[in-house]
């Protein structure tokens, strides 16, 4: 898939914002916005990647694919939950339209509560189409739901797949980094050692409650075709806008090219960092990305963006000033790395 976040982000900033866009002789007005505390810091993980971020940022969303199937978490769970889960599952296969095509009984996996079925879309008809394939695990009173689909073709992949996954998936607190090789997700962890190739993807965001228009995103992908970097998709998909002429004049691109981050570390990558006009001055988007190895497990890609131009929540003006932008910026780059 190719990440168009950046150029959607440009789009949407400039575009929301109405009358002259910079404020005059383009200086901002900085008193009175919030500075978010750089010293008070908690790590984060998605994928196999671990990286910092100010104590008050908070998670918004996740997506995850792992393998050929999207994962859901819900913590705080019990056991009336897994069976609930379980039980509206089954029930919407046993509607007398789709079809339960097996259901394995609940087992124990690791001290871990595990159920699986299948299913078909058409009783009538199911010879056609993909099979859908739902795991429940229940761990440590995390709740993760499970759900796939394979052509006949991949059956049997598909369902060692699912198996593995169900034996590797663990519960985990969000403030905890792994300490073996595997896949991390909001409230768990996928034990995995890379050998084998498995296309995954994430993307996670964060925001924060005294700052509305900042906005933090990190995407991991081990892709699985090759495809154009950071700038060249980016200024791809702007030219597919029909206000590209707008936006290139109302932004300005503070850097742009090739970044080595944390030096104890090193990893390659490219930086766009974009200045957008809003109400009262300017907001920054921030992005960083490493194009990881094509097939390769153990080297996705990922990316990193600070975006403090967001107009969600019917936000104009940027809530922190710029240069705390790029101080967030550089410090969560500072602290990435694979775990």
């Amino acid at each position: 898939m190719i990440r168009k976040l950046f150029a959607v982000l440009l789009v949407s900033s400039t575009l929301g914002i109405s009358g002259c866009g910079y404020a005059a002789n383009n200086k901002e007005i900085e008193a009175g916005k919030t500075m978010i505390d750089l010293n008070n810091m908690q790590n984060w993980c998605v994928g196999r990647y671990t990286f910092k971020l100010p104590k008050d940022a908070k998670m918004i969303d996740e997506i995850i694919n792992y393998d050929s199937f999207k994962i859901e978490s819900k913590a705080k769970a019990t056991r009336a939950d897994f069976d609930n889960a379980v039980a509206s599952g089954i029930g919407n296969y046993s509607d007398g339209f789709k079809l339960l095509l097996e259901d394995m009984p609940v087992k124990q996996i690791n001290n871990k509560v595990v159920k699986i079925f299948w299913g078909k879309l058409s009783k009538n008809r199911p010879t056609l189409g993909t099979t859908q394939v739902f795991a429940y695990v229940l761990d440590r009173g995390t709740l993760f739901l499970i759900n796939g689909s394979y052509s006949e073709k991949f059956k049997q992949e598909s369902r060692d797949g699912v198996q593995s996954l169900v034996d590797n998936i663990y519960a985990r607190n969000n403030s905890k980094i792994p300490t073996e090789q595997g896949i991390c997700f909001k409230n768990g962890f996928i034990k995995d050692d890379g050998k084998d190739y498995k296309f995954t993807k994430q993307k996670i965001g964060f925001n924060f409650a005294t700052a509305p228009s900042v906005i933090i995103t990190a995407e991991t992908e081990a892709m699985h075709t090759p495809e154009d970097d950071l700038i060249t998709r980016t200024e791809k998909n702007l030219k597919q806008s029909p206000n590209y002429s707008r936006i290139k004049n109302q932004t300005k691109d503070i850097r742009k090219g090739t970044k080595t981050i944390n030096q104890t570390a090193p990893i390659n990558g490219l930086e766009l960092v974009t200045q957008v006009p809003m109400e009262g001055g300017t907001g920054i988007i921030a992005t960083w990305e490493h194009a990881g190895t094509v097939k390769s497990a153990l080297d996705p890609l990922v990316s990193i963006t600070v975006d403090t131009a967001s107009t969600a929540n019917y936000v104009k003006t940027s809530s922190i000033p710029n240069h705390n932008t790029l101080q967030i910026y550089e410090a969560i780059l500072n602290s990435l790395k694979k775990f």
